[in-house]
């Protein structure tokens, strides 16, 4: 009788707050049936999320590196101010027993918590919510069995699926994956494994063992079995062959281990958003995942992973993400829902043949092929094509009529393939599924990115596209993708780097800023350094204001040349009159070969000018003045072509005015 009143007292309250959010009906069934106690994963969304269109346009003239700081920091921004009332709310319970796992995320706008019923009736009332949804811990990773692990000895060869792709080729040109960072989301990473241990990402005191793991909220990302899924896939990106076997595409890649689920492969939504907002705020490349929902998940699960995915486009990394292992599977699985979500959200570039076109996101999808010559596709390969014709707020790629959205993107080797073994340091084992396949394809991108780290998603993946050797339907097809991935071909075809790199910071003095109505100043350091080869750069700064348009430069530009290695600070002022409107701004600094945009490198600080005016002189000049760099002209003095000079009573007594 208690659980019936529940749900009624479930619909009463969805009904009734018209401006609130709502309760998913899957989370309505889940309460029914739950004690007044229970802890209960949810999702709560906020109604205000990012725009991809606005974060474009804000970093359209910014390296890669300001890029993302810049659209992570308009996403911080956007959580703190919207989540907080949230935040306070659940917080307040802290200790009593009602909540649990507070977790505020920015890359898509949403708190993870467990919370029981009660807590979860009041959080949908908030009207900044859009929905309070359940987030079950389900099994992620693409039907692939579950069993012993076999023990293979590392004999010292190259693993096909590495020759497959003509990775050795790509090492004799000199690219190995060296210094690109790949976030590896999956069941954690035997981090002591003898083929990645040498090259596992620095995390610092903060993260001492290489990433961090969201499926137990510790620090210790272990891929502890019984599958040693994650350790398989590592290896499949990064092993350099200490222990036998070269199983790796791009051995000398930092791997950063982000568990998202447990050894067995179950895990939540939250925790894979949570590993996304961890790999984009910790600066990697690119990021990977091998696994997902299948059925193309629910309208909840699409919502939040697409929202996900645009956001980490907007911030500049590509996201290589399995197809998914039910290609062979109807019913539930029937076209157009296949491919495991997010493996079915856009790609960064839309192939010629995708002539139906609609939005676009950060995720590379990943098909299987098997050891076979020619190469065929494995059976077992999910395949699009897929819709989101009817999600929230994208409505695109509609299907059937339309040809819906083409996946995968990609395929590659997927088949007994040879990786790294999770429960013995020189051990290796041999795995199937899309799963496989995704490391592969991130091992190429990593190649690539070794010979030009600017590269972008899209770019990234046009030319893998491109570039691919087509073995279906001529042209991109929901089997193949664009065909065989092919890393000699890919990396041929990526434009080498800007040898020099110059780089630039700007610290401000004593943030946050705030200048006052009638103007003001505020002093900030900004510090060149040329980190080789010798050539002289140009340095210049310019401000953005509120509504999204600049200044011409306020600081240079000027040449430099310093040496390799020798940093060049200067201690500077920067004016703001009067006459600039109130709001947020933010100051730029660049470094580039030539005065051009975008730069190779890029620093930025925020300030703010306030619309109340604090009694202070009224500042009529936008002057940026201090210590010169080497060749940079000294300011002359302002001075005002009315001055006049008087002196009353003239000519001169004692005492005058």
């Amino acid at each position: 009788m208690r659980r019936l009143a529940l749900g009624l007292f479930c619909i009463l309250a969805i009904s009734g707050a018209v401006m609130a959010g709502t309760i998913t009906p899957d989370l309505v069934a889940k309460m029914n049936i739950s004690s007044a106690n229970e802890l209960i994963q949810v999702n709560v969304t906020m109604k205000e999320q990012g725009d991809l269109a606005l974060m474009q346009a804000m970093t359209q003239d910014m390296d890669k590196q300001t890029t993302r700081q810049v659209v992570m920091q308009y996403l911080t921004d956007l959580s703190q101010s919207t989540q907080v009332e949230v935040i306070d709310y659940l917080n307040s319970l802290q200790g009593s027993g009602k909540v649990d796992r507070i977790t505020p995320l920015v890359i898509v706008n949403m708190v993870a918590v467990k919370a029981t019923p009660e807590v979860i009736q009041h959080l949908a009332q908030f009207t900044n919510v859009a929905e309070v949804n359940y987030d079950p811990e389900r099994y992620a990773l693409a039907e692939e069995p579950v069993g012993p692990v076999p023990v293979i000895d590392g004999s010292d060869e190259i693993a096909w699926g590495v020759a497959a792709v003509n990775a050795p080729a790509v090492w004799a040109l000199g690219y190995n994956g060296s210094g690109v960072i790949v976030g590896v989301l999956d069941t954690g990473v035997n981090y002591n494994h003898l083929d990645l241990t040498t090259h596992m990402w620095n995390g610092g005191a903060q993260y001492p063992l290489h990433g961090w793991d969201f499926y137990s909220n510790d620090n210790n990302p272990m891929d502890d079995g019984p599958l040693g899924h994650g350790t398989h896939v590592a290896g499949s990106i990064a092993s350099n062959g200490a222990a036998g076997t070269q199983a790796g595409v791009a051995p000398n890649a930092i791997i950063m281990a982000i568990k998202v689920w447990s050894g067995s492969g179950s895990g939540t939504t939250s925790a894979m958003i949570a590993g996304i907002n961890f790999a984009v705020q910790q600066n990697c490349d690119l990021f990977s995942m091998s696994g997902g929902w299948a059925g193309g998940g629910s309208t909840s699960d699409r919502q939040q992973f697409r929202t996900a995915c645009d956001n980490s486009l907007a911030a500049g990394i590509a996201f290589t993400v399995a197809a998914g292992n039910e290609g062979q599977y109807g019913g539930s699985y029937a076209t157009p829902n296949n491919v495991r979500v997010p493996g079915n959200c856009p790609p960064p570039w839309l192939n010629p043949a995708q002539t139906l076109t609609g939005g676009l996101s950060s995720v590379i999808c990943c098909g299987a092929t098997q050891n076979t010559s020619p190469p065929t596709l494995a059976s077992f390969s999910s395949h699009g094509p897929v819709t989101w014709y009817t999600i929230s707020p994208w409505f695109d790629y509609q299907y059937n009529p339309g040809i819906g959205l083409i996946r995968p993107d990609i395929a590659a080797p997927g088949n007994i393939v040879k990786s790294c073994l999770y429960n013995n340091i020189s051990g290796y084992t041999t795995m199937s599924g899309t799963s496989m396949a995704t490391p592969h394809v991130a091992g190429v991108l990593a190649l690539m990115l070794d010979k030009n780290i600017s590269l972008t998603p899209r770019q990234l993946d046009s030319l893998m596209e491109i570039t691919a050797t087509d073995y279906g339907t001529t042209g991109k097809d929901n089997n193949w993708g664009a065909g065989m991935i092919h890393a000699l071909n890919a990396v041929n075809a990526t434009p080498a780097g800007s040898p020099p790199l110059p780089d630039v910071t700007l610290t401000p003095i004593n943030p946050p800023i705030v200048v006052p109505a009638g103007g003001g100043s505020f002093q900030f350091n900004a510090t060149v350094v040329n980190n080789g080869p010798a050539s002289p750069f140009v340095v210049w700064a310019r401000i953005k204001y509120p509504n999204g348009t600049y200044t011409a430069p306020t600081l240079g530009p000027v040449t430099v040349n310093p040496p390799t290695g020798v940093s060049l600070t200067r201690l500077r002022t920067q004016s703001i009159p009067s006459t600039y409107p109130s709001g947020s701004y933010v100051y730029l600094g660049y470094a580039n070969l030539s005065f051009t945009y975008p730069a190779i490198d890029s620093s930025f600080f925020s300030f703010t000018k306030s619309a109340v005016a604090d009694g202070g002189p009224i500042v009529t000049n936008s002057q940026c003045f201090g210590e010169p760099f080497p060749g940079e002209q000294p300011m002359a003095a302002s001075i005002p072509s009315d001055l006049n000079l008087a002196a009353s009573p003239n000519p001169f007594n004692p005492a005058t005015t």
